[in-house]
């Protein structure tokens, strides 16, 4: 008979020289080896990294005040609970009590296996990086785009063809009069790449357009975006054809100063992260269009990613890019959709983001 064994290398050696008198022929004991000879190489190719129940991550969002961050943290430990692996999200608004560094550095501390990280400040994460080196945690970059330092991976939506998609829609609708552009903080490099990839669009129209306004909304503040969309539309004599807003939450603030200038011909109004709030404006015909990001999604594949680095497992790459770190950063890229009057039941009620009543109820 012969037998199956491992060598040195992990590899299946056959053996002639071993023999069983009681099982020379029978195919049962053939069986039987065999059955335990793959046995015991799954145990042993399984036996590398961590078991899921052994991992701990961190989570520290550096953000604003955007519904979405919050539905992100609940997705994130429920995902978690369901892998049976443990997670501490931080959600981090304001950098009060503590500093998104302070938070980063307890939860490298607490004993994490992989960090998680939205910087507040795109240019202004190495204190956090610095920290998580010395101490060999691997970082995910997660959502907003550090800059000028490496991470491992970065898990978010592509800015840039987020950007084309708005300029497409609002320079098809709107090719000429009068434009307000509105990016988001220039903390934030996503703004950045939504904001090029849109004026790949609005550059090539620029000749039957006036821009009347051109600008960063600092902090991504509603309130701010408000002040100066009104200023802006008051000094072009109460008149505005079409405005890009970077999400929805300014999205809403360019309404409500339409508003209350008592401008009640329709002008078209970008966004972004399909709020609740934005899918009943754009039922109102207050907001022309949205786009939609599977923020579930998103949450799982960081976790996803996170457990594959935590296992020593190569994470799952569909792009990259350069973030100004000198060399490029590997990702895993996930696009969205254009929500508008016309598709909002199929994508947003249909599968199941909000109910009928949600979006249409006053």
């Amino acid at each position: 008979m012969q037998i199956y064994y491992l060598d040195n290398s992990g590899g299946a050696v056959i053996s002639d020289h071993l023999k069983c008198s009681f099982c020379k022929v029978s195919p049962i004991c053939k069986m039987s080896i065999t059955c335990i000879f793959l046995l015991v190489l799954l145990l042993v190719l399984s036996g590398c990294g961590k078991t899921s129940t052994g991992i701990k991550i961190g989570v520290s969002f550096g953000v604003g005040s955007a519904i979405r961050w919050e539905s992100e943290k609940k997705y994130m430990e429920d995902y978690a609970q369901e892998l049976g692996i443990k997670i501490e999200v931080r959600l981090n608004k304001t950098d009060e009590p503590k500093t998104q560094l302070q938070d980063c550095q307890e939860l490298i501390d607490n004993g994490i296996d992989v960090l998680i990280l939205t910087p507040r400040d795109a240019h202004n994460a190495s204190d956090i990086l610095e920290y998580a080196r010395d101490k060999d945690v691997p970082v995910i970059n997660y959502d907003r785009v550090v800059l000028g330092e490496k991470v491992d991976l970065f898990v978010g939506y592509d800015s840039t063809r987020v950007g084309h998609d708005i300029g497409q829609f609002l320079s098809e609708l709107v090719y000429k009069g009068d434009y307000i552009i509105l990016r988001g903080d220039s903390g934030d490099y996503n703004s950045t790449l939504q904001y090029n990839g849109a004026m790949r669009y609005l550059n090539n129209i620029k000749d039957s357009i006036n821009i009347i306004l051109d600008a960063e909304v600092p902090h991504w503040s509603p309130e701010e975006a408000k002040k100066m969309v009104m200023d802006a539309i008051t000094k072009n004599g109460n008149h505005v054809d079409a405005i890009l807003a970077p999400n929805d939450k300014i999205a809403g603030a360019c309404a409500e100063a339409l508003a209350e200038l008592n401008i009640t011909s329709p002008v078209p109004i970008t966004g972004m992260d399909a709020e609740l709030d934005a899918a009943k404006r754009i039922a109102e015909e207050t907001q022309s269009m949205t786009v939609y990001m599977d923020l579930k999604g998103l949450a799982y594949t960081a976790v996803d990613e996170a457990c594959h680095i935590a296992r020593g497992e190569k994470p799952e790459v569909n792009g990259g890019f350069d973030n100004q770190s000198g060399t490029n950063i590997d990702a895993h890229l996930i696009t969205g959709h254009i929500v508008t009057k016309e598709n909002l039941d199929r994508i947003l009620i249909d599968s199941g983001v909000y109910t009928r009543k949600e979006v249409y109820s006053k």
